[in-house]
């Protein structure tokens, strides 16, 4: 297989494309995940601490510890419920009236032994927490078969002369709810009550088994299983022994990621795909010449002089060509001559050997001077190009740069400052970007240099390239005020000119162009 530049240049822009769009996917895929667990983490311990806001259970306490100083209450409790019973059941419904289904009320003595309800659900016929004696206190949340109710109960009075105020209420677990506190804490959240110590735990429409007690006791967010993996954060319930933990399944954290892949991944391929197709015109328009060149100059060497290359462009190659129908011209009159000059001069051939031999010395001087132009030209060609040719080729082209490299230098020199422009302007971004590059435009072709530094304010553009003309103070970047000016003056002596765009605080970038025939 023949691989010539005008294969090899196409394959390594496609290979090069694939690496870069590889990269950056890989780079932005773990950018968009860490974000997202982020965020993720952000939200998991605010739904934990809205919903054990939503508890509200110092209300509650102070609502039990409030009825247990009710001097009613106070008086039924002491006479060992023999006397005022009205006043303290009127005293009760005050909280939790005789119809409620959900909630109940009760007064009992220090044995255990029901006095006084109102409220039609009873958790157990005894009582199932310590009571407190200055204010009420909850107790741990606890099953009877599928239900799962709570208690607050609070002390009145000393054994033997006063009594327990106890309110036990039912949870409601249904999917309603379920659905309701997943819409308050947004997305695929999942909120779930049980004990710090253990079971029941619920997450509001079945019973549930404990979440491990890693996840309890982490003062972060933590990845575990449950069904499939998730991330948890826990947080307790003031004044209660319950906790409430907030669970987001790890898809949910990842989707963001994969979503960005299955948008990205498309268009890294349409750019892989067209910046191949564009290498492929481009090397076949580069080289194209090249090629003419090539079989001309075989076809000269078997004899047909009549073989010229038609490029019409104003570029090395363009110079090239025409160096070689030059040189091709006087190869083709030379030889005419030559001809003519025999066929006038075959019985005086002996005295005309020593013009002869004097002529083809004329022919072959003559000859060297186009083919070194040729050479120059190819020189040239070489540096613009120096990744596509082989070792071989750079070799025996490395030395006739001389026409050029005056205009090579000073071309570093523009590039030179430049980039040091902006590296100086970014030093202060944790994420410096400064990016490279050229686009053809017209007859002309313009590179420019890309940042994300401090830029500056586009109504003082036009100050940007004057001598000494500075846009930050020298004690937030150093630096003389010439560097853009020279910048201006060489790119404009190579008939070219610069510009450049930029916000600030928003980066910068640095235009230049050059006409065809300078880049």
């Amino acid at each position: 297989m023949n691989w010539s530049i005008e294969r090899k240049l196409p394959l390594f822009v496609t290979i090069l494309l694939v690496v870069v769009a590889v990269v950056q996917l890989t780079i932005g895929y773990g950018e968009v995940r860490q974000a997202s667990r982020a965020l993720a983490d952000k939200r998991l311990p605010l739904a934990t601490r809205v919903m054990a806001d939503l508890f509200q259970t110092g209300q509650g306490r102070a609502r039990i510890t409030a009825l247990a100083k009710d001097s009613a209450i106070v008086a039924f409790l002491r006479s060992g419920g023999r006397r005022g019973r009205e006043p303290a059941l009127a005293a009760m419904r005050r909280l939790t009236s005789d119809t409620a289904t959900n909630a109940g009320l009760e007064l009992r003595d220090f044995g255990g032994h029901l006095l006084l309800r109102t409220g039609k659900f009873a958790g157990a016929d005894s009582v199932p927490i310590s009571p407190g004696k200055d204010s009420a206190r909850y107790g741990p949340l606890m099953r009877q078969d599928t239900t799962l109710f709570i208690a607050i109960a609070a002390a009145v009075g000393q054994e033997g002369t006063g009594g327990i105020v106890q309110q036990v209420a039912r949870l409601a677990l249904n999917e309603r709810t379920r659905k309701t506190l997943t819409g308050l804490a947004g997305g695929e959240v999942t909120l779930l009550l049980g004990n710090a110590s253990g079971d029941p735990w619920t997450d509001f429409a079945t019973i549930v088994p404990a979440p491990p007690q890693g996840v309890l006791t982490s003062p972060v967010p933590v990845r575990y299983e449950r069904g499939e993996p998730k991330r948890a954060a826990a947080a307790p319930v003031a004044g209660t022994p319950w906790m409430v933990v907030a669970e987001l399944p790890t898809r949910t954290v990842t989707a963001p990621a994969r979503a960005y892949l299955v948008s990205m991944a498309p268009i890294a391929a349409l750019i892989v795909i067209l910046g191949a197709l564009v290498a492929w015109w481009g090397s076949r328009r580069l080289t194209k010449p090249l090629v003419q060149v090539t079989r001309a100059a075989e076809a000269i060497t078997t004899g047909d002089l009549e073989q010229r290359v038609n490029v019409q462009r104003d570029d090395e190659l363009g110079r090239l060509a025409r160096s070689f129908n030059t040189m091709a011209e006087q190869v083709s009159r030379s030889h005419h001559h030559l001809e003519a000059q025999v066929a006038q001069r075959t019985k005086a051939l002996e005295g005309t050997n020593a013009e002869l031999e004097s002529f083809s010395y004329s022919v072959s001087h003559d000859l060297r001077a186009p083919l070194r132009a040729i050479h120059g030209f190819a020189r040239i060609l070489l540096e613009d190009h120096n990744a596509k040719l082989d070792p071989e080729a750079q070799r025996l082209l490395g030395v006739i740069d001389q026409n050029t490299r005056r205009m090579g230098q000073l071309i570093g020199q523009v590039l030179s400052n430049l980039l040091q422009n902006a590296l100086k302007f970014t030093r202060g971004r944790p994420d410096t970007r400064i990016e490279v590059g050229s686009r053809p435009d017209g007859k002309e072709t313009v590179y420019f240099v890309k940042d994300n530094g401090a830029g500056f304010d586009a109504r003082y553009v036009d100050k940007l390239f004057g001598v000494f003309q500075r846009l930050h103070s020298a004690e937030e970047f150093d630096g003389t005020g010439v560097g853009l000016a020279i910048v201006k003056r060489i790119v404009q002596r190579h008939g070219g000119r610069v510009w450049a765009e930029g916000k600030l605080n928003e980066g910068a970038t640095f235009y230049f162009s050059l006409p065809d025939g300078e880049n």
